[in-house]
C-alpha cells in the first residue's frame, strides 16, 4: 500500500503522461475548396484565422481547387476513389480531410462511402436554412454541414422601369410583358439568363417550372410545360435573345453590365460587380418571380481522415456566426445560418440582405440523387432542344420525363 502511494505521488509530481493527439483524432489537416474568386480572399482569411488560434498540432493547409466546378468535382472523386482501397500512413497522407461540396454533389459522395457521418447533435440543424440542411442529408442521415448558401435572383434596370412608371415584376406574366414592351423602346434585350447547354440551363428551367407551379419530378406535367414553354416562347418572340442560348454566368452578366439587357437572372455575387460599374445606382436586385434554385456549398469530413476531431472542429469554426458574417460582408456569400438574416447590424450595412433572405428561404433543391450528373445531362439536352425548336416542346418533355426517371435511378 505504501509503495503504491509513493508511485502515485511520483506520477502526480511529474505530471500525467502526455496524450498522443492522434489517438484523439487530432492533428494537422488539409482543407480543399473551389478557387477563392473574391479579390479579398475571404476563405483564405478564415483559414489563417483558425491557424492563428489553433495549436501547432492542429494547423490547416488550404488547397484551392480548379475552376470550373466540374473539374473540381472530378479531382475530388478521383482522389477519393484512389484512396478508397488503401490503408495505413500512405492513404492518410494523401487524404483531403475537409472537403467543400456543391449541394448537388453531397448525395453522390455519401453513397460512394467517401464521407464520415455527422452526429446531428453536434451542429444543431435547426439553426440552418431548411433547404440547405436537406441538401446535406441522404436517406435521413446527415453527411455534411451547410456553409455558403446561394440562390438565383433577378437584377433589373430600375432607371428604365422608372421612366415607364413601372415597378419590378413579381410574376412571370409581368416580367414577360415588361421585357417584350419596355426593352425594345431602349434598344436592349428583354431578359437574359444562363441558357447555354450546361448546368445553367437546368437551373434556369427548374426555376421557370417552379414559377409556374410545376415540379422537378414531373417534366410531363402542366407546370413544366408552362415553364419551359415560357422560356421557349421568349426566344421565339424575341424578348429573350437567341444569343442567350450560349450564355453562361459570365456572358449573361456582361450583357447586363454593359447596358444591353433589361432583366438578368443570375446569382447574388453579381451585385458587387454591378456596384463597381457605371450601372451603380441604376439597377435593382429582387427575388425571382417564383422559387429560386438553391446553390451553395456544404462542408464534409472525409472517411480517410485520421484527424476527424480536428476536422469537425474546423468545420464548426467555418460555419459559426462570425465566419459566415465575414464571408457575407467581404464577398457577398449568403449565410446558411438563419439568425444572420435578422441581425440588425448586418441589415443596416447590407440593405440587399432582405432580398437574399427572401430568395434563400424560398429556394428549392435540385433533384437529390447520387446520379445527379446523369439527370442534369438529359435535362440540359431536352430543354436546349426545346429552346431551339419550340414546336418540339410536348415531345421533348414526354421523353424527358422518362429519361430523367431512368437517370435518377441509375439506369
Amino acid at each position: 500500500m505504501i509503495r503504491w502511494l509513493v508511485v502515485c505521488l511520483l506520477v502526480a509530481a511529474c505530471g500525467a503522461p502526455a496524450v498522443d493527439p492522434a489517438r484523439e483524432g487530432r492533428g494537422r489537416i488539409t482543407f480543399v475548396d473551389s478557387h477563392d474568386l473574391s479579390s479579398s480572399g475571404p476563405i483564405r482569411q478564415r483559414v489563417e484565422a483558425w491557424n492563428a488560434r489553433a495549436s501547432s498540432v492542429e494547423q490547416v493547409t488550404y488547397v484551392p481547387m480548379p475552376t470550373p466546378t466540374d473539374d473540381y468535382r472530378a479531382q475530388l472523386m478521383a482522389r477519393a476513389g484512389d484512396l478508397a482501397g488503401r490503408r495505413g500512413a500512405d492513404a492518410r497522407s494523401q487524404c483531403y480531410d475537409v472537403v467543400t461540396l456543391d449541394v448537388v454533389w453531397t448525395a453522390a459522395f455519401a453513397q460512394a462511402n467517401y464521407l464520415a457521418r455527422w452526429p446531428e447533435g453536434e451542429i444543431g440543424p435547426d439553426r440552418f436554412l431548411p433547404a440547405a440542411v436537406e441538401s446535406a442529408r441522404v436517406d435521413g442521415t446527415l453527411w455534411a454541414v451547410p456553409w455558403r448558401a446561394d440562390a438565383g435572383v433577378l437584377f433589373y434596370r430600375g432607371d428604365l422601369l422608372a421612366r415607364e412608371g413601372a415597378s419590378r415584376p413579381t410574376s412571370w406574366d409581368q416580367l414577360e410583358r415588361q421585357a417584350a414592351t419596355i426593352a425594345p423602346k431602349y434598344g436592349v434585350a428583354g431578359f437574359v439568363g444562363q441558357l447555354g447547354q450546361y448546368e445553367g440551363v437546368t437551373v434556369n428551367a427548374l426555376e421557370a417550372v417552379w414559377g409556374h407551379g410545376g415540379s422537378a419530378d414531373d417534366w410531363a406535367g402542366p407546370g413544366a410545360r408552362a415553364g419551359v414553354g415560357r422560356l421557349a416562347g421568349g426566344v421565339e418572340r424575341g424578348w429573350i435573345p437567341q444569343e442567350a442560348l450560349r450564355y453562361d454566368e459570365a456572358a449573361s452578366l456582361r450583357e447586363f453590365l454593359e447596358g444591353r439587357a433589361l432583366f438578368l437572372r443570375t446569382w447574388p455575387y453579381a451585385r458587387a460587380e454591378l456596384e463597381a460599374s457605371p450601372l451603380n445606382g441604376k439597377f435593382g436586385m429582387a427575388a425571382l418571380p417564383g422559387p429560386a434554385a438553391l446553390g451553395g456549398w456544404n462542408l464534409a469530413v472525409s472517411r480517410c481522415s485520421a484527424h476527424q476531431a480536428t476536422a469537425r472542429d474546423f468545420i464548426r469554426f467555418l460555419t459559426d456566426p462570425d465566419s459566415q458574417a465575414a464571408l457575407l460582408t467581404q464577398a457577398g456569400y449568403p449565410p446558411t445560418l438563419t439568425s444572420l438574416y435578422r441581425e440588425p447590424e448586418l441589415r443596416a450595412r447590407l440593405p440587399h440582405l432582405v432580398v437574399l433572405e427572401a430568395a434563400v428561404h424560398n429556394a428549392r433543391n435540385r433533384p437529390r440523387t447520387a446520379h445527379y450528373d446523369n439527370v442534369t445531362r438529359v435535362v440540359q439536352q431536352a430543354v436546349h432542344n426545346v429552346l431551339r425548336n419550340p414546336k418540339s416542346l410536348d415531345a421533348e418533355l414526354r421523353r424527358l420525363a422518362e429519361d430523367a426517371a431512368r437517370a435518377s435511378a441509375g439506369r
